[in-house]
């Protein structure tokens, strides 16, 4: 590339050596130059210059010339590194580049920037992406909660220790009972088929209970024809008609009685021998009424326990070992509820000379008596005979 300053001193030359200057007289004669300070110099050092590299000229014009070596300037900085596209930047635009240290360079052995997590800068989707947990399982509210709780609570108002119940004072809260029952009907079925089978067994032996006390406060006193008295006592239940089929009540908006209760509930869908033992017969030869409400949870151990209250207390089962005799409630025969111990209890191990209605009930009794009587039972030889059931009222108002 030729430079600006070696271009104007060539066109001089050619100027002082190829034209003649014109005297006065009209010869021509070659320019004498005295020294470097000659006016001879001054018309070439008034020619444009090439304008230097990044230099505020650039609106000016372009000669078209043949590249010109480069000026004095750039040829000092050729040491320097030039980075890359910064001369066309500043060829172009007629901008100065950017200063290398403001690009965003890491510097040797340094860490780089760690990222930012997508989700920082807001913390609205991380919420979003990351719902909280749902409220556990112990603490949704039990859709019966204030059903058991008030069922609790007329328990242990009319119910006494020793089992029997105030049905005098009882019959006065007949609206208390009635607003009750309403539970079971405003039960959702959806949310009775998520209870495990103890929850949903609790449920129904709780209803028949419940419903057995309103059926008694109904017909309170028990009212009974002369002719009938002659065979039962004036207190007898029996002498309620249909109690057992003819009186209904709604459970999730479908009808039943006590007596399609224990057929369809307690021997098949729900079959556990021992709710026999936990339902009340408002009788005194029936179990005690538990005078709290059966709960899932805590179902086998209560059932266990009443079970064991029925056959310690002398009216489901005792021995007389004196005269070799067994003798059981009549909630065991064969023909009443014995048969549904059949299906749990049925083993053929042991008590294989009684019928299977019999050898189920024995089994199951061997575990809930004590060791001696239940090593009683499987060894000796003995004869089974069945209590007379007393239907008479399980009274504690008038004690008839």
């Amino acid at each position: 590339m030729v430079c600006g300053a070696c271009l104007t001193l060539g066109l001089s030359a050619l100027l002082c050596g190829c034209a003649d200057v014109q005297t006065p007289d009209g010869q021509s004669r070659q320019p004498v130059v005295e020294s470097p300070e000659t006016t001879w110099a001054e018309p070439v050092q008034q020619e444009p210059a090439t304008p230097e590299p990044n230099s505020p000229e650039q609106d000016d014009p372009v000669y078209d010339l043949p590249e010109a070596p480069p000026a004095e300037p750039i040829s000092s900085q050729q040491d320097a590194p030039v980075e890359p596209n910064e001369t066309a930047v500043s060829q172009d635009a007629g901008v100065a580049p950017a200063p290398p240290d403001e690009e965003i360079i890491a510097e040797p052995n340094q860490p780089e920037p760690e990222p930012v997590p997508a989700s920082e800068p807001n913390s609205i989707p991380a919420a979003v992406t990351q719902p909280a947990e749902p409220p556990a399982e112990e603490d949704e509210p039990d859709p019966l909660a204030s059903f058991y709780q008030e069922y609790r609570d007329l328990l242990q108002q009319y119910v006494r220790e020793d089992g029997r119940v105030d049905y005098d004072s009882l019959r006065r809260k007949r609206p208390w009972l009635k607003q009750l029952l309403q539970a079971p009907d405003e039960l959702d079925p959806s949310v009775y088929r998520n209870w495990t089978p103890d929850e949903q067994l609790a449920f129904w032996i709780n209803t028949y209970n419940l419903k057995m006390l309103d059926i008694i406060a109904r017909n309170y006193p028990i009212q009974s024809s002369w002719w009938l008295r002659l065979t039962w006592p004036p207190s007898d239940i029996r002498h309620i008609e249909g109690i057992w089929s003819e009186y209904r009540f709604i459970v999730m908006d479908e009808e039943f009685t006590l007596g399609e209760v224990e057929r369809r509930l307690f021997r098949k869908t729900l079959a556990d021998p021992r709710a026999y033992l936990a339902i009340t017969y408002a009788s005194r030869s029936g179990p005690l009424l538990r005078r709290e409400p059966y709960r899932g949870e805590n179902l086998d151990r209560q059932l266990d326990e009443q079970v064991r209250a029925f056959l310690s207390a002398g009216k489901g089962f005792r021995i007389d070992r004196d005269k070799a005799v067994v003798y059981l409630s009549s909630i065991f025969k064969p023909t009443w509820h014995g048969k549904e111990f059949v299906g749990r209890y049925g083993m053929d191990k042991k008590f294989k000379d009684r019928p299977p209605e019999t050898r189920a009930v024995l089994n199951f009794l061997t575990r809930h008596v004590s060791d001696d009587e239940a090593y009683f039972l499987e060894v000796e030889n003995y004869t089974i005979e069945y209590i007379n059931f007393d239907w008479r009222l399980n009274d504690a108002s008038r004690g008839y």
